[in-house]
């Protein structure tokens, strides 16, 4: 069984993740390619449906009426906020502390199927964020049958008159 040759774009993708966690390790806030500053990068799940486009966030501890904003531009799910550092409130001694705190953004690219007019919708539970956005209505298949005419007693010879 051949494999299917990588596109270069998963091999930077892959290269990206390294540098991510290289930077993460020492703990060092990664700066995108913009120059801004990210202190950490929220897991997300981008799927499917025959009707939607599916992007899920892990985002616990944020309170995602206030500390999150979605943003749909054309085809870009912009997806910033905040999540406090719950650490500086308690005087206690922190013997491990991972979990991620400070602003975060992450951006997707979805193709070009979106309805103009869609209404994406939102919904936050046991941590998560999910976004529906509904993909363009697909016309339906339609067959075509084609109807022949009987042309032997529609046509006169040529010669006969």
């Amino acid at each position: 069984m051949k494999s299917k040759p990588r596109r270069m774009v998963d091999e930077f993708y892959e290269i990206n993740q390294e540098f991510d966690r290289a930077f993460e390790s020492f703990g060092i806030p990664r700066r995108s390619v913009k120059g801004e500053t990210s202190n950490w990068r929220p897991p997300m799940d981008i799927y499917e449906t025959v009707e939607h486009f599916i992007v899920k966030i892990e985002l616990a501890g944020v309170q995602p009426d206030e500390d999150v904003r979605l943003r749909l531009d054309n085809n870009v799910l912009k997806i910033t906020g905040y999540r406090r550092d719950r650490t500086q409130l308690k005087k206690q001694h922190y013997h491990q502390a991972e979990l991620s705190y400070g602003p975060f953004e992450r951006s997707v690219v979805l193709p070009m199927v979106l309805d103009e007019d869609c209404e994406p919708i939102a919904s936050y539970e046991n941590g998560f964020i999910e976004i529906k956005i509904p993909k363009m209505k697909q016309s339906s298949t339609k067959e075509i049958s084609v109807h022949v005419k009987d042309e032997a007693k529609s046509v006169k010879p040529v010669n006969e008159e």
